[in-house]
Formats: structure tokens, sequence, C-alpha cells
């Protein structure tokens, strides 16, 4: 009963007073002093005994008032972690157990409105007081292997938990940092930049923003891929069904097949540009190229013998002519000799009706414009002939290879929509270069990714990284605000608990939907509870008085509950939270802020 009124301070008191009036009285009075020495003597051994309850009992009452905010600098966090490049720190905090569990219940059955007079925070301070002997709370990298769930409404501390994180692994200088991170966080990247200058290397720090494209590097979501198809998947997954269903959808991915194959064929480099202007301008040019080279590269010696009919293909007027021409020679002269699918696939699309192909590429073009427009064209699609952008290439690949920390954000509050459609494609690079890391890496170095608002860029890609991901060492802390995000992102729950199934750890600050709560405390053990069960009765016998009765009866009972209510993750103050990590250890912490200067903060 943690939340009762103090009478051991009461007994102390009274006993302090005791021994004060006793010594007072013999001081005031000429009687012999040894019986009031003897009386102040006992009553202080009286208030000594009480003393140690009292105090364990307003440390209590003390800690359920809440404790102030902890800031944190990056010196401080590098002490911290010092030594323990195998460890990561979550704050302060406790394990949960059956006690704490019970000393909720017992706080809840009671008026427990004091407690929060005169605060303006949100979230009830009192869970945490629960327990006064608070420890530093450190999970083994070893188990963060598993994956990492975070869930916390907006404002809870979602985006300064991911400040703490990534900062410990800056200053183990040797793994590389992916934050996508949909909102742009401003001072999440500073704190990043930060870390890299703190550690001696600024030039391990690189960003990408379609927001700020002059201090942004380029990236190319379509660098990295183990077979051509995947890069037509990674485009057409964008696509949206609910307008044209999954018709469209499938029509598309195959027109960008058709092209990639193409430019593959002539040795040029897939990019989102490169495929707009087929998609829009005609695949001519495209066609003439790869029969050409096709030709040169696998059978060469068909070049002399038909050198008219070549002729007259390079001789035709016009490219729609030309390409005509090209078509030709290869179904009357090539595909006899050599065939090749891939070749044939960009034959049959240049021989579509034109006008039924802009209408079943229709979905697919806005999107094509979208990612190829403005300032964001160069960004993801690099010309890499361009002396004069000296901004940076990366991808993915690139990025790990160089060890760099790098923050990808994607401005979704002005565009959420290209904003998702980076952040999937990016993860979609991520998931080609984690193929070729399990299937020939060795020695593989971690590489730690953070994706934050993840129902804005989820898809199959990052399904696969989180099953197949640690074979990769690939560590994926994923953040979101509720469990329905994911099922409405992904089309419906099921997808969403295959994402769920992935994760070992979860960390939850404080969670308002109910779905979401139910989702953690049910991964959580059951555990007992006890409570006095009261009963009183009366009976009587006719009209005797001598046979009236009653009966009054208190019994201490048990029933099974969960280890902490859903309804208390709701009511978290910011920066504390609940989690399950290594496996089953449940832990209640809260976090430091993480901060430039602690004094200027306080």
């Amino acid at each position: 009963m943690i939340w009762r009124p103090n009478y051991e301070a009461q007994a102390c008191v009274g006993w302090i007073a005791a021994a004060a009036a006793g010594l007072a009285v013999n001081a005031m009075s000429s009687l012999p002093p040894e019986p009031f020495y003897f009386m102040a003597g006992i009553s202080g051994l009286m208030a000594s005994a009480r003393l140690p309850a009292a105090i364990r009992l307003a440390t209590r009452h003390r800690g359920l008032t809440g404790s102030a905010l902890n800031f944190t600098e990056l010196a401080d966090v590098a002490k911290m972690v010092q030594g323990k490049a195998d460890q990561l720190w979550l704050g302060d905090g406790f394990d949960w157990e059956n006690k704490h569990a019970q000393r909720a219940f017992e706080l809840t059955k009671r008026d427990w409105s004091e407690l929060q007079k005169g605060s303006a925070d949100m979230g009830v301070k009192w869970l945490h007081g629960l327990e006064t002997n608070e420890s530093q709370i450190f999970q083994p990298m070893k188990h963060v292997e598993g994956h990492t769930l975070i869930t916390g409404t907006t404002g809870s501390g979602k985006t300064r938990l991911f400040d703490l994180l990534i900062t410990q692994r800056i200053l183990t200088n040797e793994e590389t940092i992916i934050v996508i991170d949909p909102k742009g966080d401003k001072e999440l990247k500073e704190n990043m930049r930060r870390a890299c200058e703190f550690m001696g290397e600024p030039d391990r720090f690189i960003a990408f923003h379609p927001g700020f494209p002059e201090e942004s590097i380029r990236l190319d979501p379509m660098a990295n891929f183990s077979r051509p198809t995947e890069l037509a998947s990674r485009i057409a997954a964008l696509i949206g069904t609910s307008s044209g269903g999954e018709v469209f959808k499938d029509f598309g991915q195959m027109a960008l097949n058709n092209i990639i194959q193409g430019l593959l064929l002539v040795d040029s480099r897939p990019s989102l540009v490169r495929l707009r202007r087929y998609l829009e301008g005609g695949t001519e040019g495209l066609v003439i190229q790869a029969v050409q080279k096709y030709i040169e590269k696998n059978i060469p010696e068909l070049i002399e013998p038909h050198a008219e009919a070549m002729s007259k293909v390079a001789n035709a007027n016009g490219r729609n002519k030309k390409a005509i021409a090209a078509l030709r020679f290869y179904r009357e002269v090539v595909q006899i000799k050599k065939p090749n699918s891939d070749l044939e696939g960009l034959l049959t699309m240049f021989e579509h009706d034109k006008a039924h192909f802009s209408k079943m590429i229709a979905s697919l073009l806005p999107l094509m414009n979208m990612l190829t427009s403005g300032d964001i064209g160069p960004m993801l699609s690099p010309d890499r002939t361009d002396q004069d952008d000296i901004r940076p290439i990366y991808d993915t690949r690139k990025i790990i290879e160089k060890r760099k920390v790098a923050y990808i954000g994607l401005d979704s509050l002005t565009d959420s929509m290209v904003g998702s459609a980076i952040g999937s494609m990016v993860l979609a690079d991520l998931a080609a270069v984690a193929g070729d890391r399990y299937n020939y890496g060795e020695d593989l170095k971690p590489v730690n990714i953070f994706v934050d608002e993840c129902a804005e860029v989820i898809n199959d890609p990052l399904i696969q990284i989180l099953n197949k991901g640690r074979g990769a060492k690939l560590r994926l802390f994923v953040a979101t605000q509720t469990i329905a995000d994911f099922s409405a992102r992904l089309g419906n729950k099921d997808k969403a608990m295959q994402v769920l199934g992935n994760i070992n750890n979860s960390i939850s600050l404080r969670v308002i939907d109910s779905e979401t709560q139910e989702y953690i405390t049910n991964n959580l053990p059951m555990t007992r509870i006890k409570y006095v069960m009261r009963t009183q009765g009366m009976s009587s016998h006719g009209e005797d008085p001598a046979l009236f009765g009653g009966n009054h009866g208190e019994r201490l009972m048990e029933e099974e509950a969960p280890l902490i209510a859903p309804q208390l993750l709701g009511m978290l103050p910011n920066l504390e939270y609940l989690a399950k990590i290594s496996g089953g250890r449940i832990v209640k912490g809260r976090l430091p802020i993480l901060v430039e200067n602690k004094k200027a903060a306080a």
C-alpha cells in the first residue's frame, strides 16, 4: 500500500515528541533525572525503530510525484558507452516485475488525482515511481540483431529515442548507419552531424533531403539489383491499384521491364529519367540501338553477309521507320540464328498499339513525372558525366562500403506521395544489397537502419529485410504510431502481423490506440494479483431474537492479470517507455534528452 498515510512517520514524530517532553520536564523540575532519561532513551529507540520504514515510504511517495527531465550531452553519452560498444544504453529504469504490477493495481483502486496536482506534464508520473531503485539499462547488441519495434503517439519521444540510439552507434566508430526520416527532423539531423564531428570524422556524415537540394547528396535508388526484373518491380510497387486495379500495375511493370532490359542490352545504366523518356517519347531509338548492339555482341558473323540489309535499316527515313526496319531484320534474320527473349519483349512493346499503350500506363506516368521533375530529377537520377554538378553520388551499397552515417530525409510533410515513393525505393535498393551480403559477404560489419514513421514507406522489400536481414548483419529499428498504420499501408492485418512477427524487441512509449496497447501487453507474460475480498451477512430464524446471527469475513484472493494493464500505456509521460528486450526481459525506463548544452536546455 504505497500511497497510504505515512503512519510510521507519525509514530516517529510522536516518540521524538515524547523524548523531548521528558527532557523538558526534567529541565524544569527538581525531580530525580534518571526516570526522565530512561523515558527519553526508550522513546528515542522507538523512533529509531520506526524511522527506516518512514524513510522508505516517504521516498516512495516522493518518487510517485515524478522526477525532472534528464538532459545529456554528447560527452556524457561517450562516457556512458565507453568500453561498452557491444551494448546499447536505453536510459534509466528498472525491471518490471510482479511487485510493480501489484503496486500499480493497488494505486489504481484509489484516488491518485492528488499525485497529479500542480503537474502540467502529460501522463502519470507515478508509474515510474513505483520503484525507487533505478539503474542504467543496457541491452546486448547481439540481442538487437533481432530488430526492434518502437511504438508511440505523436510527441511521446520516438525521435528523441532515435537520437540516443543513433548517437551511441556513431560513437562506436565502426558501424554504418542509415536513417530514413519521413518528417525531416532538423534536430535529429544536427545531432547526427555533431556526433560525427565529435569523433573527428565530419566527412562520415552525408544527408539527402528533397527540400535542400543544394546541400544534399545525389542518391541513386536503382543502382543495385540481382536481376533486372527487380528494378521494374521496385517502381511498379509504388503504383496505386485503387483506380485501375492490378491489371494496370502489371502492365506498367511489364513496360518498365522491357525498357530496362533494352537499356542493359545497350550497356546503359537504368535510371528514372531514362525510363520516363522512353515511356513518354517512345522506344524507337532504344529498339534501333538494342538490335544493333545485340548483333555486334552475340552474332557478329551476320554483319558482313547482311551488310546491305543493315544499311537499309540505317538509311531509313525517320526513327520510326528505322525501328520498323530493325524489327523486321531481327525477325527475318537474327531470330532464326539466335533469339533473345529480352529483346523480343522490347520489340513486342514497340509494336503495341500506341493509344492502348498510353491508356495502360496512365497510372505509371504521373509517378515517373513526380520522381523526375524539378530538383528531384538530378537527385534521384544522377548524371555521372555532368562535370558541373559536384554533389557526390551514393547508393546504399556505397554508403555501407564507405561506412557512412547517412541521413535520408523524405520531406513527406511537403509531398507525402513523393516522400513515400523515395523511401520505398531506398528500402528496395537496400534489400538488394542485403541479398548480396547474405549470399557472398564475408567478415561483415553491422549496418544499423533506423526507419521513423515506418508505415509511410513499408513495402515487401522491408519485410524481406526484417525476415532475412539478420544473416546480412542488418539491424533494424522501426518506429510507428500504431499497429493499424501498418495494416492501412499494407492492405490487410495479416500482412501487418507478418511484419511484427519478424521483430524480437519492442519499446513502447505512450500509446493511445487500444489495439496497439493490447498488442504490446498481450506479448508480455501474465502474473498473479492479490486482493482482499470482504464478506458480511446476517440471518434470523423465526421471531426468536436469540436465533438472530451475523458474520463478517476477509479473504486474501488471487487472480491472473496482465503484467501491466493496457490502459496504462496510454498514460505514460513523454520519454518514458515499457520495453520487452533480450528475449523476455521487461523494462520500465525513461530516456534522457540529447542536447548540445545541458545548462541552456535546463
